[in-house]
């Protein structure tokens, strides 16, 4: 185990040594844990680390040949990408008609807020733009599906990046959520967006996901005729226990695009 865990910090290190004087170091060490406690053992599907700019990152795959279109999963703020609210249900539930892969992405220290999470993004913007590469090199299209804090690593990548045309549609979850007392620091850049968008939200959010839902509908529609807002009833930022609804939601949608 000891050995294990040498190795996994050896993968690693690079993100250590990797940061400028207005970025923060992601928590390795918590990064570790998370894998120690939650990606050791998968189950359902694959374990692999990925390359990226800055070392290699947990991977969870589920892959069938037959299968052309692949989904990858975003998690929120400080969680995993096999936790039990929406990354492991997305990544099996769904995995009877899409390839899909759900990324670990960058964490920081407990409690850190989302003003502390941005200075983190330049390494999540390489952690997305790897995993788009490498799915995007065995599979025709992609759907991206983000949930809170993924959502604002996801528009930070398209904001410095160009979206492949092969990313065919994008689901947003409990979009826009920030700490108390705290505003997006950089608005979302739906220009650069051409693809449909399913905002979901629950009746229960956090204040500003339930604040700018209007705006956020408003947006999303200027891109595409295609694309919807759906509010789940009884639901909170987490989902809890609501996950079958917001799956069955995004099939219904995607098979009308």
């Amino acid at each position: 185990m000891l050995i294990n865990k040498f190795f996994i910090f050896l993968a690693l290190l690079p993100i250590i040594l990797s940061c400028s004087a207005n970025q923060l170091r992601p928590d390795i060490n918590r990064e570790l844990m998370i894998y120690e406690q939650n990606l050791n053992e998968i189950f359902d599907g694959d374990h692999y680390y990925q390359n990226y700019l800055y070392g290699k990152y947990s991977t969870i795959k589920i892959y069938n040949a037959n299968y052309k279109t692949a989904i990858l999963y975003l998690h929120g703020r400080g969680l995993n990408p096999n936790e039990q609210n929406l990354a492991y249900p997305i990544r099996t539930k769904m995995s009877n008609m899409f390839n899909t892969y759900s990324i670990q992405l960058p964490v920081l220290k407990k409690d850190s807020t989302y003003y502390e999470y941005v200075k983190i993004f330049y390494d999540s913007d390489e952690r997305i733009k790897s995993a788009i590469e490498n799915i995007l090199n065995i599979n025709n299209d992609l759907i991206i599906i983000a949930h809170s804090c993924g959502v604002h690593m996801l528009m930070s990548y398209i904001r410095n990046n160009n979206l492949s045309t092969r990313v065919k549609s994008l689901v947003m979850i409990g979009s826009g959520a920030v700490d108390k007392g705290q505003s997006l620091l950089s608005p979302y850049p739906y220009n650069k967006i051409a693809v449909p968008i399913l905002d979901i939200y629950g009746e229960n959010d956090f204040q500003l996901v339930l604040k700018k839902s209007k705006d956020r509908r408003q947006s999303i529609e200027e891109i595409s005729q295609k694309s919807k807002q759906v509010e789940i009833e009884l639901s909170n930022h987490y989902h809890d226990d609501n996950s079958d609804e917001i799956i069955d939601q995004v099939k219904k949608w995607l098979s009308t695009l």
